[in-house]
């Protein structure tokens, strides 16, 4: 058999064998060619060779006829199949961002930097508009320290036309320009208290008297429209005129009681008005010295101190009396005019019956008493006419009651006038060392003094309701 020489094969090289050998492993792993089978191949074809042959000449000899040399294919056998590995599900963890705690720094630097010019910028714009308002309120300070010392010292300006329209011209609350009365310097709230309750108390005592006056002069009003009934139709020569002038009578007791139950309710309302007033000084005087001094108080100017506010409620007490005084002089003074007018309507009608009628007696207490039996006789139809007849006999008698209380109650007013003026004076004089008054004084004082007008004021209604009930019987 023969060797035909496609068979020979050229031998191969050891490390040409050995690459091809590691080829082949690379190529087993990685190669797949189904999920079922997976086959490598890997041949390798080599021609054994001598050692010494290949390694002294390096070159292909022709091999012999007999023995042939073969490149020998390994076959790998298949392997089984890789198993599929299947990793345990593993819970995809939340991962967290990082804090840009660089950047938040750089920005917080940026916003203070920013807010801190922002800022800066201000008040260096705002640096004119706070002085100019500093200087407003240094100003309004001292204005207000050297007000009285400047208005006191500009009120020859006054008199130059334009400025006595000023608010530097115009006279203080309830302040009498006539009199040219200056402001208190220091409070005399028991001096005050004093006058109040002493003239206050008689005041009532007498309003109380009044009413019942009033009530009196209006029953003989009343009794006397009956008589000028009467001296009409009677014979007297003398009737008509008569008549006339005891119709102004009548007219003349009726405005005198209607003044004076207006006169009681002037005096009512004045005692409740100074309580009023006292009152309300005594509840700001406690409220300044119960609170204590703010920072605030210091740098507000016009802040009154607690001396101040006591000065002002003592000056507001002093004139609201002042001028409750006044107008219950004038009511007083209008009552004390309606009361001599009667007196001169009651001369006219007894000079008119002395004329008329010579017998009837000269006493003008009696005149309208002796008139009404004149006129009337003892005739039955006038006998039911008694009271009448009291009346008339005593309405003289009211008129002289009536007229002794308006003259002494306007007595009273006239002295509480002047008292008050001489407190006025003192007070305006400047404050002596041991004339200081603590403010726990005048507070006594006032409490002091409402409760002594409270309790005259309760007396007098008692006593004027007694004495309505024994008029009205």
């Amino acid at each position: 058999m023969s060797v035909q020489p496609e068979d020979v094969q050229e031998p191969l090289d050891c490390n040409e064998h050995e690459q091809a050998w590691e080829d082949v492993e690379l190529e087993g792993n990685f190669e797949h060619f189904d999920d079922e089978k997976h086959e490598v191949v890997e041949q390798i074809i080599s021609s054994p060779t001598s050692r010494s042959t290949a390694r002294s000449s390096g070159s292909i000899r022709t091999p012999s006829p007999r023995k042939r040399r073969f490149k020998t294919v390994y076959i790998a056998a298949p392997g089984p199949p890789p198993r599929k590995s299947r990793l345990p599900a593993v819970e995809p963890t939340k991962t967290k961002m990082p804090l840009p705690t660089e950047k938040v720094y750089d920005g917080g630097l940026f916003l203070l930097g920013y807010g801190w010019d922002v800022f800066k910028t201000s008040i260096r714009l705002l640096r004119q508009p706070l002085s100019f308002l500093v200087f407003l309120w240094m100003f309004a300070f001292i204005l207000n320290r050297i007000s009285l010392t400047m208005r006191a010292a500009l009120v020859p300006l006054c008199y130059i036309p334009g400025i006595a329209g000023t608010s530097l011209c115009l006279p203080d609350t309830y302040a009498d320009t006539s009199n040219n009365r200056q402001s208190p310097k220091w409070a005399d709230y028991p001096t005050l208290i004093d006058v109040q309750s002493a003239t206050i108390g008689q005041l009532l005592d007498e309003s109380s008297s009044g009413s019942a006056l009033a009530l009196k002069i209006k029953k003989a009003e009343m009794a006397t429209t009956d008589l000028v009934t009467l001296v009409r139709v009677s014979d007297l020569k003398s009737r008509d005129m008569l008549g006339d002038a005891l119709r102004q009578f009548v007219n003349d007791a009726r405005t005198t009681g209607r003044a004076l139950n207006k006169l009681n309710s002037k005096v009512g309302g004045a005692v409740d008005g100074i309580m009023a007033v006292n009152d309300h000084a005594l509840h700001t005087i406690e409220a300044a010295q119960s609170q204590s001094p703010s920072i605030l108080s210091y740098l507000v100017p016009w802040t009154p101190p607690k001396t101040d506010l006591v000065l002002s409620t003592f000056e507001d007490s002093m004139n609201y009396l002042s001028f409750t005084v006044q107008g219950l002089v004038l009511e007083f003074e209008l009552n004390l005019q309606n009361l001599n007018k009667l007196e001169e309507q009651l001369s006219v009608l007894h000079e008119l019956v002395s004329r008329e009628d010579r017998s009837i007696s000269s006493a003008k207490s009696e005149l309208l008493a002796e008139l009404w039996t004149k006129v009337g006789g003892n005739k039955r139809k006038l006998r039911g006419y008694d009271e009448h007849l009291y009346l008339l006999q005593g309405l003289t008698e009211y008129r002289k009651q009536a007229l002794v209380h308006v003259v002494s109650a306007l007595q009273t007013l006239t002295q509480m006038s002047e008292d008050i003026e001489n407190i006025r004076e003192r007070v305006a004089a400047p404050e002596l060392v041991g004339s200081r008054i603590p403010v726990q004084v005048h507070i006594k004082s006032i409490q002091s003094g409402l409760e002594r007008l409270k309790e005259g004021r309760s007396k007098a209604k008692i006593k004027e309701s007694e004495a309505v009930k024994n008029i009205l019987g």
